[in-house]
């Protein structure tokens, strides 16, 4: 499917570029201040669980679709290689998990693995490129591996949204 007229690669690359390359962070201000997201062109972008245990409350506004992603695994040129070939083993390698579960209200949604593709990833100051890696801002060449959800806008009430996931060798 395409929901909104995009493919998943599409959404995937719009999820990379705000959780590496935005200027608010999110992998980390979901660790530090507890954000939960934020809305990016009427879709609000969920904030990923990168710790164990983690919980966000988030209000979401009626009938406003959700994309997120529990699970994945990004790639830079110049950190993990040089060379496309070699970017794309270390993605590869990097996406293996023992444990790939997501439930939405007690029911298990079904995961596709996507790969994003080569993008550039645009840093921009204060991002997780620029203040975590320390590799700047500007165009920064990347892909991405995992799962990506996007969510039609759910009924109005309280949703559990679960996800666990395990990668073979570094952790959980």
């Amino acid at each position: 499917s395409r929901p909104m007229g995009q493919s998943y690669s599409a959404w995937f690359q719009d999820v990379g570029q705000w959780f590496l390359g935005d200027s608010s962070n999110p992998l980390i201000a979901g660790l530090v201040d507890g954000e939960c997201g934020q809305i990016i062109d009427g879709v609000f972008f969920m904030a990923a669980p990168i710790d164990l245990g983690l919980e966000f409350e988030c209000e979401v506004p009626r009938g406003t679709a959700i994309v997120f992603s529990h699970a994945g695994w990004f790639v830079t040129q110049g950190v993990d290689g040089d060379t496309d070939e070699e970017l794309q083993a270390a993605l590869e390698s990097g996406f293996n998990t023992s444990v790939n579960e997501l439930s939405i209200d007690g029911v298990d949604v079904a995961l596709q693995t996507i790969d994003t593709g080569f993008f550039d990833v645009i840093s921009e100051p204060g991002s997780f490129y620029d203040t975590v890696l320390g590799i700047g801002t500007g165009p920064i060449r990347s892909a991405v591996r995992g799962n990506v959800v996007f969510l039609h806008p759910l009924r109005p009430g309280d949703h559990v949204i679960e996800a666990h996931v395990a990668f073979i060798g570094d952790g959980e």
